[in-house]
Order: structure tokens, then sequence, then C-alpha cells
């Protein structure tokens, strides 16, 4: 029941990223496209604006965030004091890919800094997640374009 419960608020928070990332594509590509521009050159590159130049929030729920905060803080205690060895966890699901390893660590680093300042790790954690925003879209142009802008699917990654 729990594992569907969290299934479910994972689709809800996808959703929610493909809102905030039309929201901001949409005008971009009528931009480029208003320009002259080819349309599927336009939609390649309004992907890529929005990706690297949107500020969303992080939609991650507050469960998954703070086994994955906790666990990356731990690891860079253990780097911090010379441990030998240091790396992201698999048990986390955290090596999965280099966009989602960007995320959590830009998440960690914004939760560290707010420990710091006297926090608490669970109130740090809300804050970043209902205040602040991620540097970029954590997903590729190809996720992008095929299943946040189906339309744009025909020849647009190529």
């Amino acid at each position: 029941m729990n594992n569907m419960k969290s299934m479910i608020q994972q689709r809800e928070l996808c959703q929610q990223r493909d809102k905030e990332f039309l929201a901001l594509y949409c005008p971009t590509l009528d931009a480029m496209l208003s320009q002259g521009m080819d349309k599927t050159k336009a939609q390649r590159a309004a992907a890529l604006f929005t990706i690297t130049n949107g500020h969303p929030h992080y939609h991650v729920n507050h469960e998954r965030a703070y086994r994955c905060v906790c666990h990356l803080l731990h690891a860079n205690d253990k780097k911090g004091n010379g441990a030998l060895t240091y790396r992201i966890s698999e048990d986390m699901n955290l090596t999965k890919g280099r966009l989602r390893q960007q995320m959590w660590l830009e998440i960690t680093q914004r939760v560290g800094e707010l420990i710091r300042q006297g926090l608490s790790v669970d109130h740090a954690i809300d804050h970043v997640l209902e205040h602040c925003r991620a540097s970029r879209f954590f997903i590729s142009p190809a996720t992008a374009l095929t299943k946040i802008c189906p339309q744009a699917r025909s020849r647009a990654l190529r």
C-alpha cells in the first residue's frame, strides 16, 4: 500500500515538473518560431534553453529527499575524515544517471548550508523543497522532447 502511494506521489511530482517545464518551453518555442527558425530546430533549441535556463522547484518528496540527503551528508563526513572510499551508493538509486546525481548533490549542498545556519535536517529539507529553485531542469533533451513535449517527437531528436 505504501509503495502504491509513493508511486502515485512520484507521478504527481513528475506531472508538476512537466507543467512547469511547458510553462517555460512554450513561450520560448513561440519566440524562436516567430524569428523564422525551422520547427524541428526550434523545438530542440527551445528544449535545451528551457532545461539549462529554467529554475524549477525540486520535484521530489520529503521522505526520499531525507533518505538521500542523509546518505550523502554521511558520505561527505566520511570523505572529510580521510576515508579511503567515497562513492554514491547504488542502494540509494543515486547512480542511475549523471543528472540525478547532480540534483541530489545540489539539494544536499543547500540543505548542508541551512544545517550550518542552525536548522535541523528535516526543516532544512522542507525549506529547500518548498522555497528553493533548482539551478536547471534535471532532465535530458530526449526526455523533454519525447515525454514532456510529445508533439515535438517526430524528428526533433535527429
